[in-house]
């Protein structure tokens, strides 16, 4: 499942010698990855791969779309257990979560690490959103957000302890808009159910001071925020998925969140019950026309898992029949420009990388990218 425990955490911390208590020092000799540039034109699609285990370094590994090649692993100690990826602007930030509990920062071009961050040993960090010279990181272990200040590396926690009994509302996401940042937060209790419905808090990154709260539709998001057009059927509300059962579906959808005006919960963009499973993963493809989700469902006895990627027509809010195999296990994706899309593939015998054009496979079998997926957010393309 998309989170990773706080025990479990803490035991990869322990492993690890609670490395995330102080910045983690990097090889600066690592090797940068070729120029993703044609000869005879543009810049071609790149998608990059993190992926790793509570207790194994993880890797990076970058994918040419177009010709269909791997270098696997094509930057050395940047990805720890548990890896998720974000891009921001020219660069990609590394959440490494389960070990070493960090933001790795590289550049798109030439692929390269900038810097790196702690967060805090037993911090659990889950996404991160960068704001001028700040990161601002949702952590489990924490009462809200730590916010990082890159030129003076010093980090303080915005607290939203009040939005949970416990002190530590298990914030999983933020997105900036603006000087707006927006972060959902999942209250859980001391056995990881959740007390009620999510919550979004709303934080003024100019003075680093929660403006507002409100209730999502359902309880348990969980995995990342992304945004939506402006000019789609949706406005350029985020959206993020709601799961209160991994087996269950009548409940939950894919929450939509108001950024312009008030901000407020702005109702489901696809419910579970539609989609037959909870969103594992949305991507936006680059021209705006479709989100890709990736579909997970468990037996209602968790014997067995299923995974499929359905498009989602951004002007008209209709859902399209599932693109891959019924043999695929599909638990992440990446939308590219020109229509390529990445899928991540979990099943057993058959793992790894697949690649797809206008909702048809591009390889005969999946593409080795250094570790088995088995995770969403482990997948970026530009």
């Amino acid at each position: 499942m998309l989170r990773v425990s706080k025990l479990a955490c803490l035991a990869a911390i322990a492993a690890a010698a609670a490395c995330g208590d102080n910045d983690e020092i990097v090889p600066d000799h690592v090797d940068a990855a070729p120029p993703d540039v044609d000869a005879a034109g543009p810049p071609m699609p790149t998608a990059l791969f993190v992926g790793g285990d509570f207790n194994v370094t993880g890797v990076l590994s970058r994918i040419d779309v177009v010709p269909r090649t791997v270098q696997a692993n094509v930057l050395a100690m940047v990805a720890g257990g548990e890896p998720w990826i974000r891009r921001a602007g020219d660069e990609l930030l590394i959440v490494n979560r389960a070990m070493g509990e960090n933001v790795t920062v590289l550049s798109r071009r030439p692929l390269q690490l900038v810097d790196q961050f702690g967060t805090g040993g037993g911090s659990n960090p889950q996404d991160v959103a960068a704001v001028g010279g700040k990161l601002y990181v949702p952590a489990l272990g924490t009462a809200g957000v730590v916010v990082i200040d890159r030129a003076s590396r010093q980090t303080t926690t915005i607290s939203l302890a009040s939005l949970d009994p416990d002190g530590k509302p298990d914030c999983v996401s933020a997105h900036a808009v603006g000087t707006r940042l927006f972060v959902a937060c999942a209250l859980l209790d001391g056995t990881f159910t959740p007390r009620g419905n999510g919550k979004v808090a709303v934080i003024d990154t100019a003075t680093d001071t929660v403006v507002t709260s409100f209730d999502l539709p359902d309880r348990n998001p969980v995995g990342l925020f992304v945004a939506t057009p402006a000019t789609s059927m949706f406005g350029g509300d985020l959206l993020i998925p709601l799961v209160p059962s991994f087996n269950s579906f009548t409940t939950g959808c894919l929450a939509r969140v108001r950024t312009s005006g008030t901000p407020a919960a702005n109702g489901c963009a696809v419910t579970n019950a539609t989609l037959e499973g909870y969103v594992n993963r949305v991507d936006v493809a680059p021209d705006g026309d479709r989100a890709w989700l990736v579909v997970g469902a468990y037996a209602p006895d968790f014997s067995s898992e299923t995974g499929t990627l359905r498009p989602l027509d951004l002007a008209t809010g209709e859902l399209g029949a599932a693109v891959t195999a019924s043999t695929s296990i599909a638990v992440d994706v990446a939308a590219c420009p020109g229509g390529h899309v990445v899928v991540s593939d979990k099943a057993t015998g058959a793992s790894g990388v697949r690649l797809y054009k206008d909702g048809a496979e591009q390889t005969t079998a999946p593409l080795d990218v250094g570790r088995p997926p088995a995770a969403p957010y482990g997948l970026t393309c530009y």
